[in-house]
């Protein structure tokens, strides 16, 4: 052979071989962002604000998943220069949960899929290459990346690492996420993180003199947290929207009232308001006893007027807390005659669920809730979240009097879970199929792995940790596409210190997934005044021996069918069976929970193995080997 064309074809076998190793590295997660601690930890990536979509903390927020109170905090930010936009290319800290996924350490975020977006341009743009399309594909395998539907949730997998003992011995306490650009040097990027070059170098395993060509995903070791330049406001974000006269934010009205003789003119054209209002009212009651499409579109009614006492006390008026912007990020103020002229009064025809109204304001539908008494509980508990599956919190009304207040929430446009699981869905005439009236296993299965994902980040991501108090089908709304949102947080508290705080919410999931399972009800009468309790029935068919399988099935809804798989069901009924465990030191987290059912919800068969570890016998049948920390 030619001596020339052997040294091409040994060089070419070298770097083959070079890049098959790095690659097979790459994918076993030896890396810098290998998992070398099992347990999850709280830490922070470095993201710099980019126009046009990302230059305030609202945008930031819904892009991680993480409060907007949790980002200022740890930026040293106010809360109420929410109106103003922050200059680009700046950077910030997020703080994030770090943990792993196989082998490697993520920071896995649920990313709603917007239009237009593709794996490329989520990791390229959006994340900042703090991760990559592959890793993105990797970990939603039944997602096309170049064809993803709008609203679909996959999951985003962001670089990061827990320190290891040796590290936090050596003072890192912290590892940060930073993307490494060309114009990077080592001394400028140990300066701005409060770290040394040496200590850079070390983790990375890089020289001291380190520069890159390309954006790259690096470490920075830390003590604590880096304090940051303060960063820069631009202009003002809003929008000039032609609504704006009826919408105001908290602080804009705080001083608008400010002064008697603004006072007495307000109230003027409060009478005025009201006025109108009561003619236009007479006229509502008077129209058809289906309600009009500029309203409710409600057409399953039967033209039940509202003797409602809270419409009745409603004097037309507004009232506005001059200190509403401390709860709502952008605050928007609704007038309470706007509100009740588009739910007709309160009226039965507008109702959806139990506590809602449906209600069309400035040509976008909203949900509203009227409460009692003092709301700045909820207000406060919604100021803290901020996640795809917790219902998003729109604006405010106060009524004349204080005693009363709508909340405008986000609309879900097939209404609440109970009205799928018990009786007819609220779109269905009695003349419809039933095959329109049952949820799918497909949906059963995601509306419980969206609510495990949204008490997952109530109890391990929002700080402090918190307590919804009241999971059940009633406060679970669904979106068009049966996406799942968990609402009414009025009981909502902090959790206590210890992790057993958390497991009355676990209890009532695991109810939860029983009705999804069965079609009816956690407790319900039966023949001869006995109450049937669906956590003891499980039980029961559980630990039937031979008999198990034909029992589940006979247990199971009949509106499935044949629809779903024995394994998962099981699988999916010895989850229930843990979460709902009498002792609640027994209970798994819902990070266990979340974990299992991202496994059931993947396209891919259900072994033995996964079954057997929710089934009463198994011994890992509460804890999985490694926590998952979903955020």
């Amino acid at each position: 052979m030619d001596p020339r064309r052997f040294l091409c074809c040994l060089l070419l076998a070298l770097a083959l071989a070079f890049r098959r190793c790095g690659a097979q590295g790459a994918a076993n997660g030896t890396g810098r962002f290998a998992c070398l601690v099992p347990a999850p930890c709280d830490t922070f990536v470095l993201y710099r604000t980019q126009a046009p979509g990302s230059l305030d903390l609202g945008a930031i927020s819904d892009l991680f998943g993480v409060s907007r109170a949790m980002i200022a905090s740890a930026n040293g930010l106010s809360l109420d220069a929410e109106g103003a936009a922050l200059l680009p290319d700046q950077p910030l800290l997020v703080p994030v949960r770090c943990g792993c996924t196989g082998n490697r350490s993520f920071v896995n975020v649920t990313y709603p899929i917007r239009s237009g977006d593709t794996f490329y341009a989520l990791a390229l743009t959006g994340f900042e290459n703090l991760t990559t399309p592959d890793v993105i594909q990797e970990l939603n395998p039944q997602a096309v990346f170049n064809k993803l539907n709008v609203s679909q949730l996959v999951t985003v997998p962001l670089f990061c690492r827990c320190p290891t003992p040796a590290e936090r011995s050596g003072g890192a306490q912290l590892l940060v996420t930073y993307m490494w650009r060309p114009v990077d040097t080592m001394s400028e990027v140990s300066k701005l993180m409060n770290s040394s070059a040496s200590a850079i170098a070390a983790v990375n395993n890089v020289s001291a003199d380190f520069t890159s060509t390309t954006m790259l995903p690096m470490l920075i070791p830390v003590a604590r947290p880096p304090v940051l330049p303060p960063l820069q406001y631009g202009a003002s974000a809003s929008t000039g929207d032609p609504g704006v006269s009826k919408r105001f934010s908290g602080a804009t009205v705080a001083a608008s009232i400010a002064g008697s003789l603004i006072a007495v003119a307000a109230l003027c054209a409060a009478i005025f308001a009201y006025r109108r209002y009561r003619e236009k009212k007479a006229t509502v009651h008077s129209a058809s006893r289906f309600a009009s499409p500029r309203f409710c579109f409600n057409q399953n009614a039967y033209g039940i007027q509202s003797s409602s006492s809270i419409a009745r006390m409603i004097n037309g008026g507004d009232k506005l807390l001059t200190s509403v912007s401390q709860f709502i990020d952008k605050p928007v103020i609704f007038g309470t005659a706007e509100i009740m002229e588009a739910t007709m009064n309160l009226d039965e025809r507008c109702r959806i669920g139990s506590s809602y109204y449906r209600a069309k304001l400035e040509g976008e539908v909203f949900a509203v809730k009227p409460a009692k008494g003092d709301v700045s509980a909820e207000l406060r508990m919604m100021q803290m979240v901020n996640h795809a599956n917790l219902i998003r919190l729109a604006g405010i009304s106060i009524g004349a009097d204080g005693d009363y207040t709508f909340l405008v929430y986000e609309f879900a446009e097939k209404g609440s879970l109970d009205k799928w699981l018990y009786q007819k869905p609220p779109s269905s005439l009695p003349s419809s199929s039933s095959s329109a009236d049952t949820l799918s296993w497909n949906q059963r299965l995601g509306i419980a792995f969206d609510v495990a994902n949204g008490l997952l980040y109530m109890h391990e991501h929002t700080q402090p940790s918190m307590v919804h108090g009241d999971v059940r089908a009633r406060n679970i709304l669904l979106t068009a596409d049966f996406r799942a949102r968990i609402s009414n947080f009025s009981v909502a508290t902090p959790a206590m210190a210890d992790a057993a705080a958390t497991s009355s919410d676990v209890f009532a999931f695991g109810l939860l997934v029983l009705e999804l399972l069965s079609g009816r009800t956690a407790m319900e009468a039966r023949v001869g005044a006995e109450i049937g309790m669906l956590w003891r029935d499980i039980r029961a068919v559980l630990e039937a021996g031979d008999k198990r399988d034909a029992k589940l099935r006979k247990w199971m809804d009949p509106a499935l069918g044949d629809e779903y798989y024995l394994d998962a069901a099981l699988s999916l009924a010895g989850m229930a069976r843990a979460c709902t465990e009498e002792d609640a030191a027994r209970r798994p987290k819902m990070a266990d929970v979340v974990f299992s059912l991202s496994m059931l919800v993947q396209p891919l068969p259900v072994g033995d193995a996964f079954e057997k570890l929710w089934q009463p016998s198994s011994e890992e049948n509460i804890r999985i080997v490694n926590e998952v920390a979903a955020r």
